[in-house]
């Protein structure tokens, strides 16, 4: 621009020059008729040749006007402001550090605001003096350009699956250190016009479900109150409502006063509301006080009662974990209200329950202090419930902003984290870990003596991971100390979305250097793709 300034002054020099000439050469010419031709085409010529260089002076003022502001609506628009005042600070500074006005022009005003109805356009206008060295013989409108810039950016939803294992015991704090990081670094202050949000996932034999249990699993049949029973052959318990079936093997607990029938017995109905104990004489016990409840122990029940693995039987509450969902629907994301998720009975679901997307960093990062280790490793229920957190077919499920939008939404990344630190090895029959389970899965009477009913968890996360991306989701994957481990390797590789999205830290400083390249990835991402 200052090329085209430097050569509107060379022709304003060099047309000076040739005026100059002809001045002199008609002063020196005697002739009469030729003094006046020599006036009058001065008079009307000059004007023109100096109008000339103004509309050329204009010109290119425009353009370099129209650049200048330009350059400073992307400015603004790059920044995450939100009030038209804070934008014209911004735009200003970057228009007055663009344009370069000669002697004489000055800006008159300028504007940068946006649109209140997407709140992503930013709009930008200035107006300088028109530049001129010609007789001002008119009023001349000042120059102006306008600029409209598409703020550039993402909204953005975050799975963060983590392995919490027994065997992240010594790791743990390195873990909490790098989640913690991620959420600073992801989720930002300004919330408008683009959203950054993150969900939790905490997982070892399952995911807890806390509140969102009956939801997604479907409803436990629970316990009944037992309000008395008698000192008759053979006792009769009185139980509203009890639900049960002659034959059926029932759990009595915290009975007080006739303590004897706690534990498990063999029922017999009598009616809707009473049911007697096979072969147990009430006659020598303690007379019934109070309290106690009576729970069934069949599949569905907060008591399970299945054969195990070492031939021999276990019955086990239901945990708040949930566990693989079977059938259809086992690599789909679709909503809880078409198939339940599995129930978990047995020990060492975590204590942390799952957290829906959030831009609360501090609630967030109160969580992730709040983990602990524990329990075997089923990364393939930690790997679908971080799908669930960010589908829309889940929505109905998650409130209070935390809906995950359609997965069409413009100007959206979606994207699942995938942390673990070795193999997979818990898969399920019935909501028990399967007498197939790998090394390291709870053993003999915990285990259930039937076949995982999904089959190998690996193969089952791998089947999750090609779904989940071709729902456009973005997979990071984090393989934790994991380099003498082939098949987990292949997993992490194989899951990720490229090559360059899997990470295989050793140790806990590289396991938080990963964390943070792939939150500022993330961030790359919402404001250039």
């Amino acid at each position: 621009m200052q090329n085209q300034n430097n050569r509107a002054e060379r022709l304003l020099s060099r047309l000076k020059a040739q005026l100059q000439v002809k001045f002199k050469a008609g002063l020196r010419d005697e002739r009469g008729a030729a003094a006046v031709f020599f006036a009058v085409g001065l008079v009307l010529l000059a004007p023109a040749a100096l109008g000339l260089v103004d509309v050329y002076l204009t010109t290119t003022q425009r353009a370099q006007l129209q650049d200048a502001l330009d350059a400073a609506t992307l400015y603004a628009a790059r920044s995450n402001k939100m009030t038209d005042t804070e934008l014209k600070t911004i735009g200003d500074a970057a228009l007055l550090a663009n344009l370069k006005l000669p002697d004489g022009q000055e800006l008159v005003s300028s504007t940068f605001t946006l649109d209140p109805v997407d709140k992503i356009t930013v709009h930008g206008m200035a107006q300088v003096t028109p530049p001129g060295i010609g007789p001002q013989l008119w009023a001349r409108a000042n120059l102006q350009a306008d600029s409209e810039v598409l703020r550039n950016s993402n909204n953005v939803e975050v799975a963060m699956v983590l392995d919490i294992t027994g065997s992240m015991k010594n790791e743990m704090e390195n873990l909490r250190v790098a989640a913690k990081d991620l959420v600073d670094l992801v989720i930002k202050d300004q919330q408008e016009p683009f959203y950054t949000k993150i969900a939790l996932v905490p997982y070892s034999v399952g995911v807890n479900l806390g509140q969102y249990a009956v939801d997604a699993r479907g409803a436990i049949v629970e316990g009944t109150a037992i309000t008395d029973a008698t000192k008759t052959n053979p006792v009769v318990v009185t139980s509203a409502g009890h639900g049960l079936t002659t034959g059926e093997r029932v759990k009595i607990t915290n009975v007080l006063g006739m303590s004897s029938i706690n534990g498990e017995h063999v029922v017999t109905k009598i009616d809707a509301d009473k049911f007697s104990i096979d072969g147990i004489d009430g006659r020598q016990f303690n007379r019934y006080r109070s309290d106690g409840k009576v729970f069934c122990t069949r599949e569905g029940c907060e008591y399970f009662r299945f054969d195990n693995a070492s031939n021999s039987r276990t019955t086990s509450p239901v945990s708040a974990c949930a566990t693989e969902r079977t059938g259809d629907q086992a690599y789909t994301d679709a909503a809880p209200s078409t198939a339940f998720v599995g129930r978990h009975y047995g020990d060492s679901c975590p204590r942390q329950p799952i957290i829906p997307l959030s831009t609360d960093r501090a609630a967030l990062k109160a969580a992730i202090t709040n983990l602990d280790d524990n329990g075997s490793t089923a990364g393939q229920i930690g790997l679908a419930w971080g799908w669930y957190m960010i589908s829309p077919e889940w929505k109905t499920l998650w409130k209070g902003g935390s809906e995950p939008a359609a997965y069409d939404k413009a100007q959206l990344l979606k994207v699942v984290i995938l942390m673990t630190d070795g193999a997979f090895n818990s898969p399920y029959c019935k909501g028990v870990v399967a007498k197939d389970a790998g090394s390291g899965a709870p053993t003999g009477n915990s285990r259930i003596n039937c076949p995982a009913t999904n089959g190998d968890p690996f193969v089952q996360a791998e089947q999750l991971c090609r779904s989940i991306r071709d729902k456009g989701v973005i997979v990071y994957t984090v393989g934790f100390n994991v380099g003498s481990d082939a098949k987990v390797r292949k997993l992490m590789n194989d899951c990720a979305t490229s090559p360059e999205y899997a990470y295989m830290p050793a140790g806990g400083t590289q396991l938080k250097v990963a964390f943070r390249a792939i939150a500022q990835d993330i961030n790359s991402l919402r404001i250039s793709k």
